[in-house]
């Protein structure tokens, strides 16, 4: 499992638009793989989660927490 300052890091790496994979943890304690990418934010307010595009499924929003990522990769 990553912390936080690891998973920000990485995602600020990454970059917006930019496709990468990550695997969490759901919050009923099931791992999900998922490809997708992120947008640049609406509003500049830190959240404890990161809103994405899941691009195997249709493009749809979809977040994941911070503190559930067990990898990402690009």
């Amino acid at each position: 499992m990553l912390t936080v300052n690891e998973v920000q890091q990485k995602l600020n790496t990454i970059g917006f638009f930019n496709q990468f994979v990550v695997v969490f943890n759901k919050v009923d304690g099931t791992e999900r793989r998922m490809r997708c990418y992120m947008e640049p934010p609406v509003d500049t307010k830190e959240k404890p989660y990161v809103p994405v595009h899941d691009v195997d499924n249709g493009d749809a929003f979809r977040s994941f927490r911070l503190d559930s990522v067990v990898s990402i990769t690009s």
